[in-house]
């Protein structure tokens, strides 16, 4: 049975910065480091072997475990008769057998056997499992952390990535990202801290699944009793159901219990239960008593522009009513409070032009000429159109022409360009950028092989820029097309 939350499609606007992170953390460690754990455990029975531990524990080891599993005589044989080397890496594993034999009077009273055995154990321990792995009989921190980031294998991996993305994505945005990794983390240290005072075994856990059940709980934490989508897989069938996310819990739980008092398997599910718990509680108690703000609008599924496009629709009624002083008012508003956006430039840009605004024309000409490069162009072809305008004494500025010709040259629209050029070099003073301006307008006519243009250019940098190294670039340049 599987059933997971399906209300949020990823919005890459706000990319799941940590959840990626952490999934690539795991992956780096699973590759990276716990890659070389085969090695490692074949030095560490080598040196096992080589310190001629396994004559001298062979017969204590069968007797424990034997005893232990409860053997017939025919596994019991089975097991005495393995090979050397996989009953040395069994005995090795097996940590509760070790802990007896610390305690044995022989290991006790012979130095030698003591000494051979913690050189082994060092190497042994080595291995990411033993070493970051946690296992409740022999508390420690780095286990209580490590063994989150840690996995036995490649498809334990792949499981705990898929569903620490599905989960992960949304609460990220939900909660934030520090708050999101804080409760990742205590999850995870929950779900081994459960495990530890419900069932302290010699056995080393791994994985970061009791950090993803407290994402699950978390969840479901978030969302309430408000209904959400959820995808369910059942055997041969599989859909869609609307229901309020608090249901699922018990569901969420009680699948995990039947797993604990009837499944025989490897799955850890203390840490599941401990990590769910800690999960929902984690965001479920301080949401009871408003101590913890999540993103309201992104759970609601609101439109984080929707402020903008009700100032804009309210801008065009205005304007649709020909209520243009209104308009122009507004808009510096407007503009002040959502700058840089395209839509409101569009719509102002006629309002400032018909009224003659200064006010109003400056402060969306600044926005117009700060937008980013391959952005705004048809804008800039508007303001180049209408510069042609005498009446449009603001526009054709010297300082608006000079923004609009370095505008255009971005855009590549070669013959708006020139226009500006032109009306920039009637003016007394010229900018100290223009003989370079001059060059790369050039430089664009010639893709056009408007060689009269160019032509022009050239002989402009000649007679008023004489010495300028864009003169005599200018000049190879029209040779260059000569030929």
């Amino acid at each position: 049975m599987l059933i997971l939350p399906a209300e949020h499609p990823l919005d890459w606007k706000k990319p799941p910065v940590m959840t990626l992170l952490l999934i690539l953390l795991n992956v780096l460690i699973y590759f990276g480091y716990q890659g070389g754990d085969e090695q490692r455990w074949e030095t560490a029975i080598e040196a096992y072997l080589d310190a001629g531990l396994l004559n001298r524990e062979r017969t204590l080891f069968l007797d424990d475990f034997g005893s232990r599993r409860k053997l017939e005589a025919d596994e019991q044989r089975a097991l005495a008769a393995m090979r050397r080397s996989d009953l040395a890496g069994l005995i090795l594993s097996d940590l509760q057998f070790e802990n007896r034999l610390h305690h044995e009077p022989a290991y006790q009273a012979d130095t030698d056997w003591q000494a051979a055995r913690r050189k082994v154990e060092a190497e042994r321990d080595k291995v990411s499992s033993m070493r970051f792995g946690f296992i409740p009989a022999k508390f420690s921190v780095q286990g209580l952390f490590g063994a989150m980031f840690l996995h036995g294998s490649f498809d334990h991996l792949l499981g705990n990535m898929i569903f620490l993305f599905i989960f992960g994505f949304a609460l990220e945005i939900a909660l934030g990202r520090w708050l999101y990794l804080g409760l990742y983390l205590l999850s995870g240290v929950a779900s081994h801290l459960l495990w530890w005072v419900m069932d302290p075994v010699w056995v080393t856990g791994v994985g970061a699944s009791g950090a993803i059940s407290g994402l699950m709980g978390m969840y479901l934490g978030v969302y309430g009793l408000r209904r959400i989508n959820f995808f369910y897989w059942l055997g041969p069938m599989f859909g869609y159901f609307r229901a309020p996310a608090l249901w699922i819990l018990p569901v969420w739980m009680g699948k995990e219990l039947y797993g604990l008092l009837l499944a025989d398997d490897n799955v850890n599910y203390y840490a599941h239960l401990g990590g769910l718990g800690a999960g929902f509680l984690s965001i479920w108690l301080p949401r009871l008593v408003g101590r913890l703000k999540v993103d309201e609008a992104y759970l609601h599924k609101e439109d984080p522009d929707a402020p903008f496009k009700r100032e804009l629709a309210a801008l065009d009624q205005a304007i649709g009513r020909f209520a243009l002083e209104q308009a122009a008012s507004r808009g510096l508003d407007l503009l002040s409070r959502y700058p840089g956006r395209q839509e409101l430039l569009e719509r102002l840009y006629p309002v400032a032009k018909s009224r003659q605004d200064a006010a109003l024309m400056t402060a969306l000409l600044k926005q117009v000429f700060a937008l980013p490069p391959g952005t705004g162009l048809p804008l800039l072809q508007r303001l180049g159109d209408d510069s042609q305008v005498p009446e449009q004494r603001l526009l054709r500025h010297p300082g608006v022409q000079l923004h609009l010709l370095q505008g255009l040259l971005r855009g590549a629209d070669g013959p708006r360009a020139l226009a500006a050029w032109r009306r920039l070099c009637q003016h007394s003073r010229h900018p100290s950028q223009l003989p370079l301006l001059t060059l790369q307008l050039a430089k664009l006519l010639g893709q056009r092989k408007d060689l009269r243009g160019i032509a022009e250019l050239g002989q402009f940098l000649r007679s008023v820029y004489p010495e300028a190294e864009q003169t005599r670039q200018i000049t190879l340049y029209q040779q260059h097309l000569a030929r």
